[in-house]
């Protein structure tokens, strides 16, 4: 037994009360989405790069005194491509602070100046000192009626006197994430990435490490989901180039971890979707646990769409708050018959780690993919309050 459930419950001798286990430092849920931040990582910008360039290019550009973002933190290099054309544009790169970035672009002009830099492959390059702002504008172009600050988009409000303005539709477009996978399925018909197979794949890293989750009140779940989907044809397409040897310098078993970690440390998808990339891509699930804490029996949270475990929740800890929501929510259920449970549609033999969470929730199936992720998770967080109070709630004597 985890100390933090040995604690709540004196050693598993009684339940909680309902205070203690609604409190912050207990209740081992939390809502993924809001767990994500704009980055404060210093930035440079590498202009007029080669179209073919690679990222172990850039790091041996960078040089070994380069104080990037730490490893766990994400990657540090994100090279630019137009996900329409699939044209390789320009490089930022991610430091651990502003004053690193700066010291960067000082070695590099020292370096050109003592005749010792200022190449990469074939080319002259570029170095100056970016931002944020920048790097956020130019991986999501297609954001309409977006302003970036201090790494954050503002949505500016839609003049509805401009009849030419459709306003705020989304970070990424739907023709941007058909084109990301279609430049992968037909390279032939992609000049741009001809020589740099592995571009698709690192521009799908850099959406999924950048996309601002934190903005819960404009990300629909079809936008989540529509994301999600590319990620998991990606994924299956990389593979098969893989087995297939298509390229082995470029699309390698490096690159494969890369996306499914970057996938797996996503902030925007939930743990039955984490779930399935640990399997379709056949990770150990002690690895996936450890490195990117996947929540435990991730594969039966599908009545979550917004809520997931906290990383750092024991599992007994995660599983007694779940076992209590599915007494509370088949409470009812164990009163009826086996006729009135089958004329329900109850199953005896299907196992919901939930129990009834579901029919709490209410989601409306027709309804749910327009539905911001706020929404969505307000009537979670509904749902999983009512049912602790009920199962933690002392029934009172004679039904008074």
């Amino acid at each position: 037994m985890s100390r933090e459930l040995a604690i709540l419950t004196e050693n598993g001798r009684i339940k909680p009360n309902v205070t203690d286990a609604l409190g912050p430092h207990n209740l081992p849920f939390v809502e993924y989405c809001r767990q994500a931040h704009e980055d404060m990582w210093g930035v440079i910008k590498v202009k007029n790069i080669p179209y073919s360039v690679s990222r172990q290019e850039i790091l041996a550009f960078l040089g070994r005194n380069a104080r990037l973002v730490p490893e766990q933190d994400g990657e540090a290099v994100h090279i630019i491509m137009e996900r329409v054309t699939s044209k390789t544009l320009d490089a930022y790169i991610e430091f651990a602070s502003f004053d690193e970035a700066v010291a960067a672009v000082a070695r590099f002009e020292t370096n050109r100046t003592g005749g010792r830099g200022g190449r990469l492959g074939q080319r002259h390059v570029e170095v100056e000192v970016s931002s944020q702002d920048a790097l956020m504008k130019d991986l999501f172009p297609k954001a309409k009626n977006v302003s970036w600050r201090n790494g954050r988009p503002e949505i500016v409000p839609t003049n509805p006197n401009d009849l030419y303005n459709s306003g705020f539709t989304g970070f990424i477009s739907r023709e941007e994430i058909v084109m990301l996978i279609k430049h992968v399925e037909a390279p032939q018909r992609s000049p741009f990435s001809k020589d740099c197979p592995q571009r698709p794949f690192e521009c799908l890293i850099s959406t999924l490490q950048k996309y601002p989750w934190y903005m819960v009140d404009f990300i629909t779940i079809e936008d989540r989901n529509l994301l999600f989907k590319a990620t998991v044809e990606l994924l299956t397409l990389l593979i098969d180039r893989i087995n297939n040897e298509v390229d082995t310098i470029n699309l390698n078993t490096m690159l494969y971890k890369r996306v499914w970690k970057a996938a797996l440390k996503c902030k925007g998808f939930t743990p039955t979707m984490k779930d399935d990339i640990v399997v379709s891509c056949e990770i150990d699930e002690m690895i996936a646990k450890e490195t990117c804490g996947i929540a435990p029996y991730a594969a039966h949270w599908k009545s979550l769409w917004t809520i997931g475990a906290k990383s750092n929740a024991p599992s007994d800890l995660v599983l007694c708050y779940i076992s209590l929501l599915r007494e509370a929510s088949e409470s009812q259920k164990r009163n009826l018959s086996l006729a009135e449970q089958a004329a329900v549609g109850h199953d005896k033999h299907e196992f919901k780690l939930f129990g009834d969470l579901d029919k709490y929730i209410g989601h409306d199936g027709t309804k749910l993919a327009q539905m911001t992720l706020a929404e969505v998770a307000r009537a979670e967080w509904y749902a999983v309050e009512l049912l602790l109070r009920q199962a933690l709630t002392p029934a009172i004597e004679g039904g008074k």
